[in-house]
């Protein structure tokens, strides 16, 4: 094996860093108006990723957009139900 596909195939199992994570986190939906230009910036990263072959970052990028979602569900229910008390 040379040293191209080497890198390759340790690429597939490098992680998010906690910034990355953070960011697919707090930033789950794809909106290119206001402040911060999100969609930009996660497809930027999603096709950086595809392109060099980082499969599982990818993989948790998905997973902390779900859970991004999720919670931010969780915070706007909980609000309700504190506001119908």
């Amino acid at each position: 094996m040379n040293l191209e596909e080497e890198n390759k195939e340790k690429r597939k199992d490098i992680p998010l860093t906690t910034e990355e994570w953070l960011t697919f986190f707090f930033f789950p939906f794809q909106s290119n108006k206001g402040l911060l230009d999100t969609n930009t910036f996660n497809k930027t990263e999603e096709k950086r990723f595809d392109g060099f072959g980082f499969d599982k970052k990818n993989e948790q990028a998905s997973q902390a957009r779900t859970l991004g979602i999720l919670s931010y569900a969780i915070v706007f229910m909980v609000i309700l139900i504190i506001l119908n008390w």
